[in-house]
């Protein structure tokens, strides 16, 4: 297994790349989302392929605290398990950025407290439009449909093709794996030096290190 980072230091080579941990850290005392936006019901399925959100987007957008996690206190990266980006306005700006050529919603909501009160402002759903292919689907470890041998069930283990990262972005979604998102070195240097928190991330290796061969 990579090293896993949760306040990852500086480091020197730019080809890194790192896939974030949407649950983020299990502290009880850490705000968790755990349902998307009020009133949008299946059209979330949107931010789920990298599709535009904003076309229906509602103008009061807002975010209830998981009623199953008492936690309130608010971090820089919202974890949550519907698979979604979910930051501060400083977390955002990081990304602008280091990420400013890239097509991205920033979608504003209010996040509401246990009791159904608004409890912050400062949060939005950061949505990276599209995919981007990046892996080495050999040396990965993937489960393939045996009905279908082309559709792909589930990857447990990313493993990166260095000829297709040569141009890769800061921050992507996987492609044909939607719902992991990948960071590269230099935002999270950017992260770092703003001392944002509740960012865990775990390195991905490289089809032609020596750590992804068998």
């Amino acid at each position: 297994m990579s090293e896993t980072y949760s306040n990852p230091e500086v480091i020197p080579s730019t080809q890194r790349f790192f896939e974030l941990w949407l649950l983020g850290d299990r502290d009880e005392d850490l705000c968790f989302i755990d349902s998307f936006v009020e009133g949008i019901g299946y059209e979330s399925w949107r931010t789920g392929m990298g599709e535009r959100l904003a076309p229906v987007y509602p103008t009061d957008a807002r975010i209830p605290m998981s009623k199953k996690r008492p936690g309130i206190q608010l971090t820089s990266f919202l974890g949550n398990s519907i698979n979604t980006l979910i930051g501060s306005r400083e977390f955002k700006e990081a990304i602008e950025l280091q990420c400013g050529q890239q097509e991205i919603e920033y979608l504003s909501f209010t996040l509401y407290d246990h009791r159904n009160r608004p409890y912050s402002q400062d949060y939005f759903i950061i949505n990276p439009i599209g995919t981007f292919d990046c892996l080495d689907f050999k040396a990965s470890d993937i489960d393939w449909s045996k009905e279908r041998p082309d559709e792909i069930l589930f990857i447990e283990t990313h493993v990166l093709d260095r000829n297709k990262m040569k141009d890769a972005p800061q921050l992507f979604r996987v492609g044909r794996d939607t719902h992991s998102y990948v960071i590269g070195v230099e935002l999270i240097r950017e992260f770092k030096k703003r001392g944002l928190t509740n960012i865990l991330v775990e390195e991905l290796e490289f089809s032609d290190s020596e750590q992804a061969r068998p």
